[in-house]
């Protein structure tokens, strides 16, 4: 499983909804990542002017996730939403040891204007 995390904010439609009818949202995400097989690790909401909801979750694939959020950029409760995938520190550094090996045989451009 991939980490990945999902960050937007929310809009006037889903402010409006949860003034009329405050719920937890939680169980509600949780059938929607439950149908691509997701884990929740977290599921937070916040006030700051560029998002107010950030989430982590496990998932198999990018294609699942853009799945997910094509599923909740259609509701309509959303300004903006977000994913990307998240590395961990030990799967971070793999993918620099992957990149110093390939380093080897990219040539710059400056060390190509040289050579010429």
């Amino acid at each position: 499983m991939n980490t990945y995390i999902i960050y937007g904010k929310t809009n006037s439609e889903y402010a409006g909804g949860m003034l009329t009818k405050p719920q937890d949202r939680l169980p509600i995400v949780k059938n929607l990542t439950d149908q691509f097989e997701m884990h929740i690790r977290e599921f937070l909401f916040t006030h700051t002017e560029s998002f107010t909801f950030f989430m982590v979750v496990d998932a198999k694939s990018d294609e699942d996730m853009e799945a997910a959020m094509n599923i909740a950029r259609a509701s309509g409760s959303w300004h903006n939403v977000y994913w990307s995938r998240a590395f961990d520190s030990l799967e971070h550094k793999k993918i620099y040891e992957n990149a110093k090996t390939g380093m080897a045989s990219y040539i710059t451009t400056m060390q190509a204007a040289e050579n010429s």
